[in-house]
């Protein structure tokens, strides 16, 4: 039964997630944080530089969590996601001279592993 619900359950996610992007061919591009904070004062310092320059490079913060919980593996407790228009988007910010000085705070201040991605675009029928 538990199968079946979750089976039921992913084919909803699926199906809803393509209605949302039917139009939008065009992959979104997201910059994926996941680590934990070394030096709280010197991250403080990345958050009061970094934090106006998503908006900047096109990019919109939808997920920011501090204490995320984690069900599988040894993940950081920090998840940070930034969505861009495209994943061209996420390579113009993340290597601007702004983010490029901010970086070095966060990397200063942190232990974990910051990905670039594509988002999920289903085949046009």
């Amino acid at each position: 039964m538990k199968k079946l619900v979750f089976a039921a359950v992913s084919t909803f996610a699926i199906a809803s997630a393509s209605v949302g992007h039917a139009e939008d061919a065009q992959a979104h591009g997201y910059l994926i944080g996941n680590y934990k904070i070394t030096d709280q004062a010197v991250y403080q310092q990345y958050l009061d530089a970094a934090s106006p320059l998503a908006a900047k490079y096109h990019g919109t913060i939808i997920v920011f969590n501090l204490t995320s919980t984690a069900l599988e593996g040894q993940p950081g407790p920090v998840i940070a996601i930034a969505e861009f228009p495209t994943y061209a988007d996420v390579e113009t910010f993340y290597n601007s001279p702004e983010y490029t000085e901010a970086r070095k705070l966060r990397i200063a201040s942190t232990e974990g592993t910051i990905l670039m991605t594509e988002g999920f675009v289903p085949p046009q029928q």
